[in-house]
């Protein structure tokens, strides 16, 4: 259990970040928003519940030490940014080649749980939450005299904040595509807008890995 001790200050602090972090644009959020332009809320169920397994997973491992080890040698985090970019740049150009495959009739189905969960790993944003999460914030939600057993409750209960503040956050992008669903079925709107989402995705993965 959590000790008694731990103030509420903490938790808030922790509760704004991970508002913060998961309501405004990222992979995650641009990749939900084009899901649910082509397939609608619905489809996009098992992605956001993946983003949400998928983030757990990141912050046990954060907890459990990748954090320091991450911080502890710069290379191994330049190798992991380096490896994400390189997907989330990938991604982006699917979205905006002019392919004719890529249209929202031809396109075969949305992100599996396990393509969210494992979509985690390669996105930059993802890690900065979850080393950031075990770096800054778990250290302030333990007792002076912590054992293993108040650090794997701490991160289990950081994960829980994640995904009870993360996951209205992330379906709202979802729903924001949804809602285009109709309206970018007209002409060559959807083609603009996978262009859009496209350039977005690759900014923000630019943005996310140069600072």
């Amino acid at each position: 259990m959590l000790p008694e001790s731990a103030s509420l200050a903490p938790w808030t602090a922790l509760a704004l970040f991970a508002f913060a972090t998961t309501i405004t644009p990222g992979p995650n959020n641009l990749m939900l928003t084009v899901t649910g332009a082509h397939f609608g809320l619905r489809a996009a169920a098992p992605a956001i519940a993946g983003i949400l397994i998928g983030m757990s997973v990141l912050i046990g491992c954060a907890g459990a030490g990748v954090a320091s080890l991450l911080l502890a040698f710069p290379g191994l985090e330049l190798a992991l940014r380096g490896v994400g970019l390189g997907y989330l740049l990938w991604l982006s150009w699917r979205l905006c080649a002019p392919n004719p495959s890529l249209d929202a009739r031809e396109m075969r189905r949305p992100f599996t749980i396990r393509e969210a969960i494992l979509f985690q790993f390669v996105n930059p944003k993802a890690w900065m939450m979850a080393v950031t999460a075990a770096s800054t914030f778990l250290p302030g939600l333990l007792p002076v005299a912590a054992n293993a057993g108040d650090r794997a409750a701490a991160t289990l209960a950081v994960a829980l904040c994640f995904a009870v503040v993360g996951g209205p956050c992330i379906t709202s992008w979802a729903v924001l595509g949804a809602a285009l669903q109709r309206w970018l079925q007209q002409g060559s709107r959807l083609r603009g807008f996978n262009a859009t989402m496209g350039v977005l995705l690759a900014a923000t993965a630019l943005g996310m890995v140069l600072v």
